[in-house]
């Protein structure tokens, strides 16, 4: 693409985020010189860093970008055990089904949490790089940066021992057949393709009477996805059923001695680097605004284990509106709610709906939750004065996440604990549930306010047992 054509996407970033130059300069020469491996399924966490700018900041930053055309953006489903990156070509839709590491030989369940990292890819349009022709790469050099999660450190440990281990390599043209010639030991291998993340699983055993082993691979597996061999010279003839070219490669398994491996596969023990969570993601107001396309399943939804959500309410709303008249009233509530949608987004979360004179709103985490409610309660005194009084209330914990009316929405228990809250608040109060008052981060935050938190036990609407609260003012 020419030079005029990039610098046409870099005018339409600044004016679709509302950059500032300084910022979008960067980030053209952060594009224009970064390797080619740092291009290739990018973290803003990491690139923030480079462009100077916060992480909050680099989110958004990517999501205008990848909306322009200057970037793409991938769901990956990562395993615990060796954080091998299942991409999903459908999104979030794909992502309600639990997927399968053939490398660790066990199923993943999808966590939008902690184990859906979202990563982005400059377009070739704007630069052409490598890895925008995977049937073309040195499966020897790039192969595991296919088949793994980018945020395993590159000079890192685990990426050594699987370079140090490497058997053989070698690449299929579409429908080839090739005969691969390899000497074992006695011991356990695989084979694996990068690209499709199929892997077949095989046991090289002492006295086996075989000459050749024939295999068929296709997209996404191996048939036979295991097998025998003998001990020393041998031959696979293997058989690419598929159209487009393959690379494959060939590694002692396991790579990792056992021992190394994480024993909770909850916490894996693979020092990552952060990432954007498909949570974060989905919190993030742009994504909202940007990517309505991108839709939950219609069935059943996708859990997430922890999300903040927040509902406010205006206390005497109706009364506004007989006090000061229809069109200033109006004036003041639509001022209010593009407030709340600022504040809500400076803190990484975002405005899932309005309802009446109410908006629902979810953060990542509920320090972010809290925060807001802070600056909501602070700003929106500035807006209306004494006519613009909020009630506001938060509650932390498991929901699901689904589609409708064409919008990402939220149910569950914790949507509707967050809702009894609100309606216990008084005019220019925080409720909280005690899992966001006990939060790391929600003590400072009251104290540097200058705020009271006084508690509370009180009974829910719906809801089974006394919830303990805390009211804040």
């Amino acid at each position: 693409m020419s030079d005029s054509s990039n610098a046409a996407r870099f005018q339409a970033l600044k004016v679709s985020g509302g950059f500032p130059d300084r910022v979008a300069d960067r980030f053209a020469k952060f594009i224009d010189s970064a390797s080619e491996e740092m291009l290739f399924r990018m973290s803003p966490l990491r690139a923030a860093r480079q462009i100077g700018i916060s992480e909050r900041e680099a989110v958004n930053l990517f999501l205008h970008a990848a909306h322009v055309g200057i970037l793409d953006f991938s769901w990956g489903v990562l395993c615990p055990m060796c954080a091998s990156f299942l991409t999903t070509a459908g999104g979030l839709r794909s992502l309600r089904d639990d997927k399968h590491c053939q490398f660790c030989q066990i199923d993943i369940n999808c966590a939008l949490d902690d184990n859906i990292e979202v990563a982005f890819t400059v377009a070739p349009s704007v630069r052409r790089i490598r890895f925008h022709e995977p049937e073309s790469l040195d499966i020897s050099r790039d192969g595991f940066k296919l088949f793994f999660s980018p945020s395993l450190p590159a000079g890192g440990m685990f990426h050594k021992t699987l370079h140090q281990a490497l058997i053989h390599s070698g690449r299929l043209a579409p429908h080839q057949v090739q005969e691969v010639r390899v000497d074992l030991a006695p011991g356990r291998y695989l084979l694996m393709t990068p690209e499709s993340h199929g892997v077949m699983h095989f046991n090289a055993v002492p006295g086996l009477d075989i000459k050749k082993r024939e295999l068929d691979l296709l997209d996404g597996c191996w048939i036979p996805d295991h097998c025998q061999v003998p001990v020393g010279g041998f031959q696979f003839q293997v058989h690419n059923k598929t159209s487009r070219a393959q690379g494959f490669l060939l590694l002692p398994d396991p790579v990792l001695p056992p021992e190394s491996r994480p024993r909770d596969l909850t916490k894996p023990d693979l020092n990552l680097q952060p990432f954007l969570t498909g949570k974060r993601l989905i919190c993030t107001q742009a994504f909202r605004d940007l990517f309505r396309t991108e839709s939950i399943p219609s069935e059943g939804g996708l859990e997430l284990k922890n999300l903040t959500v927040l509902f406010t309410d205006l206390k005497g709303s109706t009364e506004l509106y007989e006090r000061i008249g229809d069109l200033s009233a109006y004036d003041l509530v639509r001022r209010h709610f593009t407030t709340l949608h600022q504040i809500s987004a400076r803190q990484g979360g975002s405005v899932v709906k309005t309802i009446g004179d109410a908006i629902m709103a979810t953060f990542p985490e509920p320090e972010a939750g809290l925060q807001a409610a802070v600056d909501m309660n602070r700003e929106i005194a500035q807006v209306g004065g004494a006519d613009l009084q909020l009630k506001i209330g938060l509650h932390c914990g498991s929901c699901i996440a689904v589609e409708l009316n064409e919008r990402l929405d939220y149910f569950g228990r914790t949507v509707n604990i967050a809702s009894r809250v609100q309606n216990l608040a008084g005019a220019r109060e925080i409720v909280c549930t005690q899992a966001v008052y006990e939060a790391a981060g929600s003590g400072p935050i009251i104290q540097e306010a200058g705020l009271k938190a006084q508690p509370d036990q009180v009974t829910l609407k719906g809801i089974a047992g006394d919830a303990r609260i805390f009211r804040i003012r």
